[in-house]
């Protein structure tokens, strides 16, 4: 088990089908998590470059959280998530591959 020292946001998505722009509304609120950088990179999208850098997110499980939400630490950085993994099957703690937002 992880060294939980960050408080982060899950964030779900509540605007109408069709929307354009997404409308985020926190879904759970300071959750202590542990946020791993775990790689990165650079994708070059049409003439433009675009830096990603993985993360991997560990929290204790919670019910109810979907892989179409968004994840914002204290500091304000957003996360999209990829990938969400049951660690050890016993619904304890969630171990999040997520991708940092940079806007």
């Amino acid at each position: 088990m992880a060294l939980y020292r960050q408080l982060i946001k899950f964030k779900n998505d509540v605007s109408e089908d069709g929307t354009l722009d997404p409308n985020y509304n926190d879904f759970f609120t300071d959750i202590p998590a542990s946020i791993v950088p775990k790689g990165g990179g650079e994708i070059y999208r049409g003439v433009q470059l675009q830096a990603q850098t993985t993360n991997v997110i560990e929290c204790r499980y919670i019910d109810g959280l979907l892989p179409n939400m968004i994840i914002e630490d204290q500091n304000k950085v957003t996360y999209s998530i990829n990938r969400m993994l049951d660690s050890n099957g016993r619904q304890r703690e969630w171990m999040i591959e997520a991708i940092e937002v940079v806007v």
